[in-house]
């Protein structure tokens, strides 16, 4: 059986922090329309 960490944490509407076993990302704007940061580089999504 694996071990996975994961976790959300929602800091202002809009911008959340996300946290796993690999790294840390923080995401920005409105659901559909993301922008994240992380330890693999920066990812839009609309």
């Amino acid at each position: 059986m694996s071990f996975r960490f994961w976790r959300r944490i929602r800091i202002a509407p809009g911008v959340t922090l996300n946290l796993s076993k690999s790294g840390g990302s923080l995401s920005f704007g409105p659901r559909g329309a993301k922008f994240t940061v992380g330890s693999c580089g920066k990812r839009g999504t609309v």
